[in-house]
């Protein structure tokens, strides 16, 4: 199992260029490697958690989403 530590290589900032849209972001998950595209809501709050089954592998994670004093978000998962 592991911590709820920030993974770089699964992070993805909204100014990325790999990010899709501002309402759009994306992990990497950490059982089967796929990228994951999942949508962010900053009305849900500036610290976001929650679970979610990787629609790939079926695994649970647990994604993370913070957004800056700017509103770019800031999200990473890992294996419940």
């Amino acid at each position: 199992v592991q911590l709820a530590t920030e993974n770089p290589a699964s992070t993805t900032h909204a100014s990325d260029p790999r990010a899709l849209r501002r309402d759009e972001a994306s992990y990497v998950c950490d059982s089967g490697g796929e990228e994951i595209v999942i949508p962010i809501d900053p009305s849900g709050g500036a610290s976001q958690e929650y679970v979610e089954d990787c629609p790939v592998c079926c695994c649970p994670n647990v994604i993370h989403v913070e957004f800056d004093e700017d509103g770019e978000p800031n999200v990473w998962a890992h294996r419940e």
